[in-house]
């Protein structure tokens, strides 16, 4: 399930540098560690296995940037998706949920690490992610992370009325703000990470997709439509575009479709009172409100359809009207120019998965919502694990089996359905 406009230039495609496009898998390979999949997790995961000192191939089906990982907002947070630190260690105890926290607390400065390791221009600005409060209730909660994430040793601070306001240039009761996040280019990302490990020695293909995988003698054979990868360990790295190649694997998460849209560059006049400091924005409302600048001081921002006719059209015409409701100081709607799509996953309870669908064969990621950063951390540790490098129990996520998603194909339309009811609870606050 590729998105079918993935070739066309969209706004982070545009303004960041071309890449060559590795060659496509001929005839048939063996390796130590093959990662499926050439997003985020999949890139991580190459990583950490190289780093281990494993060979490693990496199969993507279509280019790099293609998906979730190059179509995305660009917002890298250090923060969980709608849970507090506790309420991790609730549910995975206090060993494990402590461990995931603190990867949590890392995964920005990991990101941006990486940026810096090996010299990715991003279009990286670290200037902070800034979560406000627009009712009480979501003021509560805000304090709620905030305290739990400054007692935790996390970098973070806590915005009052007037500075949250005076930060973000529109009215909130409150806020808090993660000093090591911030927002990125998300398809410079992707192609520079590539290069990366394409330096590192690891053989990437492109438009290869991994259609059937069968066991073999010392492991598994992954077939593509012109060859093959026979690796003893094998890491679908697939997320949301997770296909039929291991039985049941697609019903264990939600493909959740998005759009992004930008304005035309804004001048300084108008930046010294939006966004001020360049940080990344997102709110507490049931249907998002996020932005951040781009790298031309285009205001980035986006939203979900429940019905995907005339999307461009109905998504610039959402973004104009959100942000001059939300921005007082563009004295009415924007004009928004830029406009493209991706599909990521969600599952119901917002909490990452790590499988083991059968010996030398695992699966990871479904950050639903919160993939940038966590996902660079998150997936170099399964690369680590696939390399021999990590135990089950080192693991900073439970080792499970499949995890179906109850009621599938209901769970995708009901998820992919409750934007109007989402925008109709924030409207009776």
């Amino acid at each position: 399930m590729f998105d079918v406009d993935w070739k066309t230039p969209h706004l982070w495609r545009k303004t960041a540098r071309p890449r060559t496009t590795a060659p496509s898998l001929e005839g048939d390979l063996k390796t130590d560690v093959l990662v499926v999949g050439g997003g985020f997790t999949g890139m991580a995961s190459a990583l950490g296995a190289r780093d281990s000192g494993v060979d490693v191939i990496m199969l993507e089906g279509n280019e790099i940037g293609s998906s979730a990982s190059g179509r995305n907002n660009g917002l890298v947070i250090s923060h969980h998706s709608k849970a507090s630190p506790s309420e991790f260690e609730a549910t995975y105890g206090k060993q494990v949920g402590e461990r995931y926290n603190r990867m949590v607390a890392q995964a920005a400065g990991v990101a941006f690490g990486l940026m810096q390791r090996f010299g990715i221009n991003a279009h990286q600005v670290q200037e902070g992610w800034i979560q406000p409060a627009h009712t009480e209730k979501t003021l509560a909660r805000a304090r709620q992370f905030h305290d739990e994430w400054k007692a935790f040793g996390a970098d973070v601070s806590w915005l009052d009325r007037d500075e949250v306001t005076a930060r973000i240039g529109s009215p909130y009761l409150g806020g808090w703000i993660v000093h090591n996040s911030g927002h990125i280019n998300p398809f410079a990302m992707t192609v520079g990470l590539a290069g990366a490990l394409e330096n590192e020695g690891v053989r990437i293909f492109e438009n290869s997709r991994a259609l059937r995988m069968e066991k073999v003698q010392g492991g598994w054979r992954v077939h593509t439509a012109s060859g093959s990868v026979t690796a003893p360990q094998v890491v679908l790295a697939t997320n949301a575009l997770t296909n039929d190649i291991w039985p049941g694997l697609k019903r264990t998460l939600i493909p959740f479709k998005v759009f992004q849209a930008a304005t035309d560059p804004l001048p300084e006049q108008l930046r010294s009172q939006i966004l001020v400091g360049n940080p990344a924005v997102s709110d507490m409302r049931n249907d998002l409100r996020y932005f951040h600048y781009d790298v031309d001081n285009r205001l980035v921002s986006g939203g979900t359809h429940t019905f995907w006719n005339n999307e461009a059209e109905r998504g610039r015409a959402k973004v104009a009207d959100l942000l001059g409701k939300a921005f007082k100081a563009f004295g009415g709607k924007p004009v928004i120019n830029e406009y493209w799509h991706g599909t990521f996953a969600v599952v119901p309870d917002f909490r990452p998965r790590l499988f083991r669908l059968a010996p030398g064969v695992v699966f990871g990621g479904v950050y639903s919502g919160r993939g940038v950063a966590l996902s660079m951390s998150l997936g170099q540790e399964i690369g680590r694990w696939a390399a021999g490098c990590r135990t089950d129990d080192q693991m900073p996520l439970p080792v499970t089996d499949m995890r179906p998603v109850p009621f599938h194909p209901i769970a995708v339309q009901v998820a992919n359905r409750t934007h109007a009811w989402n925008r109709y609870k924030d409207s009776k606050t």
